[in-house]
């Protein structure tokens, strides 16, 4: 069998991470980057992984278009921050092919739809990564902790595209689950997103273990998780108390970590305040639904992010 053509965009901490654990036997790997291009290229990719060791990848391909992919691939990962998605759905057209399947490893919910919209035809895999992973210099990342993967098709459902995508991770040292109710398991992912992430920059590049430590702010943090605990059920999902309480032990139990939103915010770049936030806010409007700690949080993360413009 030949090996299945996968398409990675955007090789920040996620895409660099994932894209290392697809097998190499079933898989080619393209990766399309222009930032570290070169460094890719020359060196491969640095990985230093949670037990202090490191390792070196290298892509079959490093392109820094679009328009270098010479054929559509099978599988289309975009791996990039969720605001990239407005330019990105239309600058993929010219490698999405009757045979490709679009993959969004991306944080947030209800960020599917652009892509369905623009794509009908395409089967959509969403992805969520519960992994502590940053990207410290070019080409090169720490996973820090974690690295389960969870996988469905959008909205829901299965389709063997997922499977087949499933099964290029079957030799990785991570867990991968498949969800034929991925929109559930990303509101299940906000409870922890929509507290910590914008928390952590609130409160000026705190830790998760900082934020924790604080009985103030730990208050903040399990009102908002209830807040999408409401939203959720509202929008006909269940999530039990006890998913709250385990997302809180949890990360008391894991090394401290800056969050992507934490991260993006001191190094000035876009925030994905609406893909956390937003979407969620909206939705909560649509459903009559009233979110009072989430609304303060994006209102309190609106003004940081201005005054550090």
């Amino acid at each position: 069998m030949n090996p299945k053509k996968v398409v990675f965009i955007g090789m920040g901490a996620i895409g660099s991470l994932y894209a290392s654990k697809c097998s190499q036997t079933k898989s080619h790997i393209t990766c399309i980057t222009r930032s570290d291009s070169s460094e890719i290229k020359q060196d491969g990719i640095r990985i230093i992984h949670p037990n202090g060791q490191e390792s070196t990848w290298r892509p079959n391909q490093v392109c820094e278009s679009i328009h270098d992919v010479e054929s559509p691939p099978n599988y289309v990962v975009i791996a990039t921050k969720v605001p990239s998605n407005q330019t990105l759905v239309t600058a993929i057209s010219p490698i999405i092919g009757p045979n490709t399947t679009i993959v969004l490893l991306q944080n947030g919910i209800f960020i599917e739809s652009i892509y369905q919209e623009h794509y009908p035809e395409t089967p959509i895999i969403s992805g969520l990564a519960f992994v502590c992973v940053a990207k410290i210099a070019p080409a090169t990342i720490h996973h820090q902790d974690y690295g389960r993967l969870v996988l469905g098709l959008y909205p829901n459902g299965n389709h063997q595209q997922v499977n087949d995508f499933l099964d290029l991770f079957s030799d990785a040292d991570i867990q991968c689950k498949l969800s034929s109710k991925i929109q559930f398991e990303r509101y299940k992912k906000l409870i922890w997103n929509a507290p910590f992430n914008p928390l952590s920059v609130i409160y000026g590049g705190k830790t998760t273990q900082e934020l924790l430590a604080n009985d103030d702010i730990k208050i903040r943090i399990k009102n908002s998780m209830k807040d999408i605990q409401l939203l959720a059920a509202y929008d006909g999902y269940t999530i039990e108390d006890d998913i709250l309480e385990k997302n809180i032990t949890d990360t008391q139990k894991m090394k401290p970590y800056k969050t992507s939103m934490c991260l993006d915010w001191e190094f000035n770049r876009e925030i994905e305040i609406e893909a956390i936030l937003g979407n969620a806010i909206t939705r909560a409007g649509q459903l009559g639904c009233q979110l009072p700690t989430l609304n303060a949080l994006y209102h309190e993360l609106s003004i940081k992010i201005k005054h550090n413009k």
